[in-house]
């Protein structure tokens, strides 16, 4: 009797270590927008599977209360270890300490598997804070059977953008020669910056100056005041997300929008073609796009860095980011997706070919979520016809060099 009970309390001596032995590794990840719990946990599991004694623990948040429970969990200091983030958060989360630079974990052969352009997204301050997951280009998807009936040409600037707009416009039809956004939301930015870097403008430059309010900028948003008198009515109540719904009818000439919905329209009948956005007048490239990204990044209260970075480079390895991209619809941020057959169909082609001519959404912009209505502010301004483009981003300007401090 006195053995077994010896051998009993050693066993439950051993399940102790062995569960006190066990590394948890925890990590915020958002849902929505094609994000699953279940796609998540999969992954999670997969990695405890493959690294015997660590236990992946996972919260789930909505990408609207994202932020505003980072913030918290840092300031109790709670913070994860892993964070999925959006890139333009990388500057303030930076500056605050929360975030760690991960230059010494990036080996050059996992820096090799992104574009350039890509890195552009997460490096700050010559640092980079994280590794892309998840990556946006857009380019203008058109009606083929307006653009012929009008007998329009594909642009390839702004004087002819402009033209293809204006010949396509026939409001008593219902027909409009563009569609745009004007609500107050983040993706309003967004669609702006289109046109403003494809002019060379940016909000703020490479040593973080305010530049939201120069020559370039204010051709930016008289061009986008300009061309709104031939979209549908109405725009400041408009989000991009909802531009799709009145491009499928059929009565709009041409958008700038993601390949999803370009899929979406084509498999309601729209015959749909596509153009890289043209440069403007002052650019120094032929072509631009707004390159958004998602990416991963380790906080500096996380006491499992090595893990955090084994785990970080098992979501991003090569075949679980094609994965990733091919079931989401997301663009490849690595070069060797492109070659995947999937990604050889004619309608991913504009939006690889056009990551070569992308600017980061938000480089250098430290408060983006103030920025971001300080923009809008400008934005709305204009097409309501209340200011100016110099004095609405004059305002603008003022506000940023605040928050840039």
């Amino acid at each position: 009797m006195r053995r077994f009970l010896t051998l009993a309390l050693l066993a439950i001596l051993l399940v102790g270590l062995s569960f006190s032995a066990e590394r948890v590794l925890k990590v915020l990840m958002p849902i929505g927008g094609g994000y699953t719990i279940e796609d998540q946990e999969a992954i999670a599991k997969e990695f405890e599977k493959d690294h015997p004694g660590v236990k992946i623990e996972m919260e789930f948040v909505g990408w609207e209360e994202l932020w505003d429970k980072i913030i918290t969990s840092i300031g109790a200091g709670a913070a994860p270890d892993v964070m999925y983030i959006g890139s333009r958060w990388i500057p303030a989360l930076a500056d605050m300490g929360a975030i760690i630079p991960l230059d010494e974990y990036i080996k050059p052969e996992k820096k090799a598997m992104y574009y350039d352009t890509v890195w552009n997204t997460v490096t700050y301050k010559g640092h980079i804070w994280g590794v892309v997951r998840a990556m946006s280009t857009k380019v203008f998807i058109y009606n083929k059977k307006l653009f012929e009936e009008k007998g329009v040409k594909i642009p390839t600037n702004w004087d002819e953008l402009l033209e293809a707009a204006k010949k396509i416009y026939d409001p008593d039809k219902g027909i409009y020669g563009i569609a745009m956004c004007g609500k107050k939301f983040v993706s309003t930015v967004t669609q702006f910056q289109q046109y403003l870097y494809a002019n060379d403008g940016k909000i703020v430059d490479e040593k973080g100056n305010v530049v939201i309010n120069d020559e370039k900028a204010v051709k930016a948003l008289e061009f986008y005041k300009e061309l709104s008198k031939y979209a549908q009515p109405g725009i400041v109540e408009w989000k991009r997300e909802d531009l799709i719904k009145l491009f499928e009818t059929g009565k709009v000439g041409m958008y700038i929008d993601h390949v999803h919905n370009a899929r979406r329209a084509l498999e309601k009948g729209v015959d749909v073609g596509f153009f890289l956005i043209p440069g403007g007048p002052d650019s120094h490239k032929p072509y631009a796009t707004v390159i958004v990204t998602d990416c991963i990044s380790i906080t500096s209260q996380s006491k499992n860095r090595d893990l955090a970075v084994e785990f970080i480079n098992y979501m991003t390895s090569f075949e679980k980011q094609a994965e990733w991209d091919l079931k989401l619809g997301f663009v490849p941020p690595m070069v060797k997706e492109k070659d995947l057959p999937e990604f050889q169909k004619w309608y991913w082609k504009p939006y690889i070919e056009a990551i070569k001519y992308g600017y980061p959404e938000a480089v250098g912009i430290k408060d983006w979520e103030g920025v971001q209505e300080a923009v809008l502010d400008a934005i709305q301004s204009v097409l309501l016809g209340v200011s100016d483009a110099k004095t609405a981003l004059d305002q603008a300007a003022r506000i940023i060099e605040i928050l840039q401090k």
